[in-house]
C-alpha cells in the first residue's frame, strides 16, 4: 500500500544534499510541505527550498540542525510544527560521523 503525502507536511533530517535531497524533492512533487533540517544546504538544495510554494503548490523551508544536539533536533519539530500547523512524516536521513 502506497502512502499519500498530498497534503501532508514532512521533517527530513539530512535534507541538504544527497539521497535526503532527491526524496525532499519527490516529497515537494507530490504535493508535501518539507522542512529540511541540515547543518547547511548545498547549492542545488538552496534551490529546491527558494524555488517551492510557487503557484500555490507544496513549501519548502529550512532550519539549520545539528542532529546530534537534541536541543536542535526539538527545535526543529518545533520549527516544522510552527510554520505548517502539522507534522505527519519524519525521514531521519541525516548522517552522523565521526572526522578522520
Amino acid at each position: 500500500m502506497a502512502l499519500q503525502v498530498s497534503g501532508k507536511t514532512a521533517l527530513v533530517t539530512g535534507g541538504g544534499s544527497g539521497i535526503c535531497l532527491e526524496f525532499t524533492k519527490l516529497l515537494l512533487a507530490n504535493n508535501c510541505n518539507v522542512v529540511v533540517a541540515d547543518l547547511n544546504l548545498r547549492p542545488e538544495a538552496e534551490t529546491v527550498v527558494d524555488g517551492s510554494g510557487s503557484k500555490g503548490k507544496a513549501q519548502a523551508a529550512f532550519i539549520k540542525t545539528d542532529v546530534t544536539d537534541w536541543k536542535q533536533l526539538r527545535a526543529a519539530f518545533e520549527f516544522t510544527i510552527e510554520k505548517f500547523g502539522q507534522l505527519d512524516i519524519v525521514c531521519p536521513g541525516a548522517g552522523v560521523l565521526e572526522p578522520v
